[in-house]
């Protein structure tokens, strides 16, 4: 690229964390996740353990899971950075849920925009992005189903243009509302700029789930060196006694 919810759960599912409130969201994957208790653990790359994780902080998270995303807040109680265990481990305050109705998967950022809304042009902030559409947030009251021209500033010299619809409004609290914009029209140069976007964010997201593979190979080698060392302690012990 140019510079540019189960009432218990073990499985594996993506999700963002956002740590006290931070533009910049950081990949992980939720490993447990208990809703009736209100914990989940969540595995991060080891290197924000030391100097962005502290017990207290508080944190959202978004995950999502085939037709629903989710919304998290809660708070760090624990973090473990181990051969046994690489994850923090959150109470959860609030949750969140929605049906999602989007054709392509989602990716969340938080990049700055620009709405063009008849003759007026508003500032907003996209939360997500897919090949289909993104999320904004902004105090400005538009009209469902209304045109819109959106601008994303990717960096000082980059942007994302298009033409959109808005196809959903919710109410954020703090007077803020979320727009859910349909893409209705890209020329061909930004979608090649959308589709190289999308495509840095599926490698960020295949980073950490290639730095979970590889954690759990390292963990497990482990435990196996272990119980072969343990077994040829115990086989020679034995052998000299018999001798």
């Amino acid at each position: 690229m140019r510079k540019i919810k189960p009432e218990q759960n073990r499985g594996i599912t993506f999700c963002k964390v956002s740590i006290d409130n931070d533009a910049t969201w950081i990949h992980g994957i939720i490993t447990y996740i208990n809703l009736e208790k209100k914990i989940a653990e969540i595995f991060l790359s080891a290197r924000y353990f030391k100097n962005h994780l502290k017990e207290g902080q508080k944190i959202l998270i978004k995950s999502f899971d085939n037709n629903n995303e989710t919304l998290f807040s809660a708070s760090i109680t624990k973090k473990v950075i181990s051969i046994r265990k690489q994850a923090i481990t959150v109470n959860i305050d609030k949750v969140m849920s929605y049906h999602n109705k989007r054709r392509f998967e989602r990716f969340y950022l938080n990049y700055p925009c620009k709405i063009t809304y008849g003759d007026k042009e508003y500032i907003a902030i996209l939360s997500d992005i897919s090949l289909g559409g993104g999320m904004l947030f902004t105090d400005v009251e538009i009209d469902d189903h209304s045109i819109v021209c959106i601008s994303i500033f990717i960096s000082a010299t980059l942007t994302i243009n298009f033409i959109g619809k808005t196809v959903r409004k919710e109410s954020a609290g703090n007077s803020e509302l979320t727009y859910g914009i349909e893409i209705l029209e890209i020329d061909e140069e930004n979608n090649v700029l959308l589709a190289e976007l999308i495509n840095f964010l599926e490698e960020e997201k295949n980073n950490i789930a290639h730095e979970w593979r590889i954690f759990n190979m390292l963990k497990y080698s482990i435990y196996t060196i272990s119980v072969i060392f343990i077994f040829v302690v115990i086989f020679f012990f034995f052998t000299n006694e018999a001798l």
